[in-house]
This record gives C-alpha cells, structure tokens and sequence, in this order.
C-alpha cells in the first residue's frame, strides 16, 4: 500500500467513527487517495466584451501576445488604509502574470474536461457520489437532514478533526502572527455528506502541505424539501430576489446551502471567539508552497486594515489598488473557494442577520465590501446594497494560493440549476 493511504488511513483510524456518515465518509475517501492524480489549475485570461461585462478568452494557443489581463477600474471607494503604488481608479489596472496564467489554464482545462464529459455534464441533476453503497444513501440523507435542524449551530456531532499538522500550526514565523490573522489550527473545511470523492481531493491536498483542519458538514440545500422547511430556520433572501444579468434568475438550493453552511462557520468563530479562521470549500487545490507562502502574505499585510482575505478568487473587475507585492485591493470578485476571515468581519455579519436576506455568497461578498456599483458585472448591486451591510474590508492574495481543482465545477451544488432547485424569496 502507497504510503501517503498508509498515513491517512492511520490517521482516519485515530479519528474514530463520530457518525456512521461521517465514518463511511472518511473510510471512502481514504480508500480513494491512492488514486489521487494533482491538476494545477493555472487560470483563465479574459477580457472585456462589450458593455454588458460579458469576457471571452484572450488567448491564442500559448502566444505571449495579450498575456496581461487590462480591465477598467470602476471607481470603487479606496480606503487610504490600502492606498498603494500605482492605485488609481481612473487608469485601468493590468493583473500579474501568474494571476492571468492560473486562470487562463483552468478555464482552458475546464473547457477540455466539458467536452470530454459531455454527456455527463448535460445531464446534471441531484446525485450522491458513486462510491457511496445504495445501502448507504437512506443514512446519508438522514443525516443531511438532521444537519439542517442544528443550523446555525455547529457542535461536536458536524465537526471533524483531521490532524496533519504540527501543533502548535502556524502559518506565520513572526512571534506576532496571530495579530497579523494568522489562522492557526483554525483552518474548516465545508463538505457535504453526499461528496466523499471530495473529501478524499481535501485529504490529499492537506496531506501533502502538512496541514490540520477541521471537516464541517455543510447545510445541503437539496436536502430541503420545501419553502416552509427553510424559512423555519429564519433564513430569506434579498427582498425581490430575481438575480441579476450574470447570474440564474433565482436562488438555488445549492447557493441557499452554501451562504448557509459559510454562516454555520462565521456563527462558530462568534460562539468561540475565534480571532481569525481560513474558510475552504471542498474543491480547492492548493497552490505550490501553500502554507509557506501564505504565512509570508500574511506579514506583508502587516500595517493593512482587513478583515477578509481572499485566498482565492476569481476577479470580474480591475483590482481597486496594488497594496504590496503579493496583496491587492480587489474589485467586483467571485468565488469563495477560499479566504481569511476575522472575527470582527464574522461578528458583524452574524449581529446583522444577513441570513434573512441572503444572495448568492460570492456576490454578497463583493457588494459588502462596497463594490459594483456601477453595476458593470452586477445592475443589482446599488440595490442590494440597501440591504447588505457594506462591513467587509477585502484584500487579495495576487496570485491566488488556491483555484478551484479541474471538474469540480461539475460536483458543484450551486453552479446550475437543477430541476426542482430554485427557491424564490
């Protein structure tokens, strides 16, 4: 037996079994990492087409020409805290070269991946991974619906220890790395019961950069199986909710989950005074020296006023301002594969109940930290804005440390909609 399964399976040994799910969960993606093979998603270049915000891939082959991504500022607000060389809302800003390359490979890969699983992929809908027994379904479900019930709650039955690292884990080598948000042994990691093929894709990539974390079962939006169940829970979303020109015209129940299941993690770090916590999804891949790199960001923003850092990202505006070498103030961002929050940010999202008036969470994000309103990527974002607390202060690690891994998109629970999955508000 390779001894990367032989470590892990040692390691899910001493984890115990805290559930029969959460055990099945473990045991399956244990019995999967051996077969692990790492894609580096390397990026998608774009630029502008049209007034609409649309973008279309800016590559030919591997040309050097147009290897820069050039897109206009839109007079977002730049706090003086995050002024930086070269930050200037009216002359558009030009993404790094490695931020342009991560992107450009994962579009161009994720291209690749649609066409050879066509059939797959245009036949989308509800779905346990393959590996999970038909046995098994009924007490995935089960539990999936037993989760719901706690939300927001976190306790021990949804969190799962994996312990890889070296204790104490620290990311930074200042002695005062946990002011600087120095996450620490508080790295979670949110996955559904349903996606063991997932957590097996965590469990390597942890592995292999040596770091602990803390599995937190997801809220499974599918799981819902009615209006009343979620507004039960208090939770709602934006009043007139009709999504806007780059997104599906309702929430789905894959997007109401993972707003939720984010919450779960914001209300957890208030309950236990949590100062700083790195927030993943369980489609990441970690980018080379991931650990080390992160930690040296970490001091570079020394002196900078944040409370959420973007791990990784996916811009659809110019950055607002280059705050250092690695750090950026960014504009209009999607994605939420990975980031830095502090308990300030958390605790000022959870005191404002924003679960009762929830939107997709990566468009949250970005209009919470008072950007788009242009309304270039996003018509809707003065408007939402009236109801979103403008209390995040953003920066972003440029070139990403994390992209989310090739085809995961398709195990996405909030990238389409599925049949019988929109909830209107």
């Amino acid at each position: 037996m390779p001894r990367q399964r032989i470590e892990t399976a040692t390691m899910i040994q001493r984890l115990g079994r805290p559930s029969r799910v959460v055990g099945m969960r473990l045991a399956v993606a244990s019995l999967l990492l051996a077969e692990v093979s790492r894609q580096w998603c390397r990026g998608v270049s774009v630029q502008q087409d049209g007034e609409r915000g649309s973008f279309r891939t800016a590559f030919s082959g591997n040309s050097a020409a147009g290897s820069t991504m050039r897109l206009r500022s839109r007079g977002a607000r730049t706090p003086s805290s995050m002024q930086g060389a070269g930050s200037s809302s009216q002359e558009p800003l030009v993404l790094d070269e490695a931020t342009v390359q991560l992107h450009k490979s994962y579009h161009d890969r994720t291209v690749d991946y649609t066409v050879q699983n066509f059939d797959w992929v245009n036949s989308k809908s509800y779905s346990t991974d393959a590996t999970i027994r038909a046995e098994e379904q009924e007490a995935v479900w089960r539990a999936s619906k037993a989760r719901l019930a706690r939300w927001p709650r976190v306790d021990e039955r949804n969190i799962h220890e994996i312990p890889l690292g070296v204790k104490p884990q620290r990311f930074c080598t200042a002695p005062d790395g946990d002011s600087l948000g120095d996450p620490g042994e508080n790295v979670f990691i949110i996955n559904l019961h349903r996606r063991p093929a997932k957590l097996k894709h965590v469990l390597a990539q942890l592995h292999n950069e040596g770091i602990s974390a803390k599995i937190i079962d997801a809220v499974d939006g599918d799981a819902f199986t009615s209006q009343e169940e979620v507004e039960k829970l208090g939770a709602k979303t934006l009043p007139g909710y009709c999504g806007h020109k780059n997104t599906l015209p309702h929430l789905t129940t894959g997007q109401l989950g993972c707003f939720m299941s984010h919450f779960a993690v914001w209300h957890y770090m208030v309950e236990h005074n949590i100062q700083s916590a790195l927030i993943l999804e369980d489609d990441f891949d970690l980018q080379e020296n991931f650990k080390q790199r992160l930690g040296e960001y970490l001091e570079e923003a020394r002196g900078q006023d944040w409370n959420l850092m973007y791990v990784g990202r996916s811009p659809t505006e110019a950055d607002i301002a280059k705050v250092t070498d690695h750090l950026s103030q960014p504009g209009y961002t999607l994605w939420t594969v990975g980031y830095i929050f502090r308990l300030d940010a958390a605790k000022a999202l959870v005191d404002a109940q924003v679960e009762k008036r929830l939107a997709p969470l990566d468009h949250y994000f970005s209009v919470a930290m008072g950007q788009g309103f242009s309304g270039h990527w996003n018509e809707k974002a003065l408007e939402w804005s009236q109801h979103i607390p403008q209390v995040l202060r953003g920066l972003a690690i440029t070139p990403p440390l994390v992209m989310p891994y090739v085809g995961s998109m398709f195990l996405s629970d909030t990238a389409m909609l599925r049949k019988g999955t929109d909830r209107k508000s």
